[in-house]
């Protein structure tokens, strides 16, 4: 089938965005490639379309689970077999994935740089025939990038586990050291670039300086046609906006990583039911809503990589749209206390490591093949540790290579069974949902009857045909009738670890990359800095940073549009009135300003005392 029959067939278009069909070509040419598009501007199809024309696995390293679930989701609508292997699988679940990747019942394998490192994955992907092999968020492998993970360093060994395949890496941002880095980690051969412009024609990138950002935010959304994204730092402050706005009828929901009836929450605002978002940043990965009019940074960018992301987000539909970021005086000197100040020592987070460690009953030299559920709460309430800092120590670990984390907010089960089999045959009836759990769960967990085991709940519902709520009902009910003693968990983050536990020699490593990521953040936000306060063209600032040559500005921009400000008016006025009386009418021709403006900088002038009114005239104090 041709490249676009498969197109039409798949995605329902006629026509190839700006640098996808070179892309596919290319990699389709058996020459590794780098690919650079913006957001939104169709990297996934690049891939995709590829793997469906060639018909062999392809295989999709990808940092982010919950984009891999939103790709394998697309993917399977289109009646693609697709599947993601992530951190939360057992071994026996693996096995099975793993299998049907071999058996060719799978065309797109999803899996997370970490979950590479595992020993049965390592082993497994050797007897695969991968068609290519896809680096997704390229940007990540470098120290240089916005979001530098270090598992990212050892994909160029996977890609000569499997054998070499063709190889394609993808990313919407990179200056020319990042794309330089990216290549020579992943050991490419003679690769390729496509790279289109950075260059957003139909965004108008501004920057608005205010005390009062409510009010500055409430007059920007009321001038949107459309839908509208604000961005904001915390969970805190997206609920705490979403309901300011909400009191001023302006209909507003908030999205971050907590929200319940997320489907729902997208599907009010996809609709224009609630046009307006406030999230976190998380918001909008792996989402294409096309007529987003605005999207506001209410909270400063971490760098000009992530706002050129984020603000992407805007007028996907080529219509003219609007990237805002609203700062007040302190905004700079919180983004470096946010970003600089909770960075953690490395003591410290030897000390979190140790702890977490201890809490969770590691012992020295031994590495736990399943994930550990933990209470981040209770873990900082027993050693008393700061949630800001301990929270830092456990991403910046999970950065490193040393753990995976994955945030969750769900319930677990440690069960013992105080029944026999031949007890149970006398007291349960045959084929009774708890005889068929009880069952199942002496021949899963070895010395079940001996002490507590953590129950893997999905594996169960899959064996019983039982639902979580149905499932946990009957734990209730077996522990009344005395089958069972059970512990219930509230957990709110999930922990892998990825090498075994030795303290010194684990962290050592650590101490060199850390003080590199705190030199690379500040040069980050130092071009934030200077993105906020430069009179210079917006988009000639930030294609610049990308190594784009400019020859002329925008003139749709904050800086190209930049109206005069009532000081500089006022300076202009009596400039005017130095030698000279003038009436209003006069100066309002001479200076090109509206009346409205004119009145009100005259009042104020004469407020201050720097010029008189008589007989008609305006006149400078002697």
């Amino acid at each position: 089938m041709e490249l676009k029959s498969i197109l039409k067939k798949y995605w329902g278009w006629e026509h190839f965005r700006p640098g996808q069909e070179e892309a596919i070509k290319t990699v389709i040419s058996g020459q590794d490639t780098l690919v650079i598009l913006p957001t939104g501007g169709g990297k996934s199809l690049c891939y995709q379309l590829v793997g469906l024309y060639q018909q062999k696995l392809t295989l999709v390293i990808s940092p982010l689970i919950a984009l891999m679930l939103d790709q394998v989701k697309s993917l399977q609508e289109r009646g693609v077999n697709a599947m993601s292997i992530s951190g939360t699988l057992q071994e026996e679940e693996l096995v099975e994935a793993l299998d049907r990747c071999q058996y060719g019942k799978i065309d797109f394998l999803y899996i997370s740089p970490e979950r590479l490192q595992h020993p049965l994955v390592k082993e497994r992907l050797q007897n695969l025939t991968i068609g290519l092999l896809v680096v997704d968020e390229a940007h990540c492998i470098s120290q240089w990038g916005h979001d530098f993970r270090p598992s990212y360093r050892t994909i160029h060994e996977t890609i000569r586990l499997v054998g070499y395949p063709v190889v394609m890496a993808l990313t919407a941002t990179a200056t020319p050291l990042v794309k330089e880095d990216i290549c020579a980690s992943l050991q490419l051969r003679n690769p390729k670039t496509v790279q289109t412009s950075f260059d957003r024609h139909n965004l108008s990138y501004v920057v608005i300086h205010t005390t009062n950002k409510l009010g500055a935010l409430t007059e920007l959304i009321q001038k949107c046609k459309g839908n509208c994204i604000v961005y904001m730092r915390t969970r805190k402050h997206c609920e705490s906006l979403a309901e300011q706005l909400r009191k001023q009828n302006i209909p507003a929901n908030y999205f971050h990583g907590g929200s319940e009836n997320k489907e729902k929450l997208l599907s009010e605002w996809s609709s224009g039911k609630t046009p307006v978002m406030v999230a976190t940043t998380a918001f909008g990965m792996g989402i294409d809503q096309a007529n987003v009019r605005y999207v506001i940074h209410a909270a400063l960018p971490e760098s000009i990589e992530s706002y050129y992301q984020e603000a992407g987000r805007a007028g996907r539909d080529s219509l003219p749209a609007r990237a805002v970021i609203l700062t007040g005086k302190r905004d700079i000197e919180n983004l470096y206390n946010q970003f600089v100040g909770s960075v953690p020592s490395y003591e410290e987070i030897k000390s979190v490591y140790k702890k977490l460690c201890s809490f969770l009953q590691v012992a020295y030299g031994e590495k736990p093949e399943e994930q550990l559920d933990f209470s981040f709460e209770n873990f900082t309430n027993v050693y008393s540790l700061s949630p800001t800092k301990s929270f830092n120590s456990l991403r910046l670990m999970d950065q490193f290579g040393l753990i995976q984390l994955q945030k969750n907010h769900t319930k677990k089960y440690d069960i013992k069974v105080l029944i026999d089999g031949h007890s149970l045959a006398n007291q349960s009836i045959a084929g009774s949902p708890t005889r068929i759990i009880l069952e199942l769960l002496m021949r899963q967990y070895g010395g079940i009857r001996n002490q507590y085991h953590r129950i893997h709940t999905a594996w169960l519902q899959k064996r019983t045909g039982i639902n979580k709520e149905a499932l946990e009902k009957y734990f209730l009910i077996m522990e009344k009738q005395g089958f069972i003693e059970l512990k219930s968990i509230r957990s709110d983050i999930s922990i892998w670890f990825l090498e075994p536990r030795q303290d010194e020699y684990s962290l050592s490593r650590i101490k060199k990359i850390l003080e590199h990521k705190i030199k690379t953040k500040k040069k980050q936000l130092k071009a934030v800095e200077d993105y906020v306060h430069s009179q210079d063209c917006k988009r000639n600032f930030i294609l610049n940073y990308f190594g784009e040559k400019t020859h002329k500005d925008c003139g749709q921009c904050s800086s190209c549009e930049k109206p005069m400000d009532e000081h500089r008016i006022s300076q202009d006025i009596l400039g005017l009135l130095q030698n000279k009386t003038e009436t209003a009418s006069v100066l309002a021709e001479q200076s090109k300003i509206n009346s409205k403006m004119l009145n009100k900088v005259l009042i104020r002038l004469l407020d201050e005392e720097k010029i008189i009114f008589h007989n008609n005239k305006y006149s400078i104090r002697k």
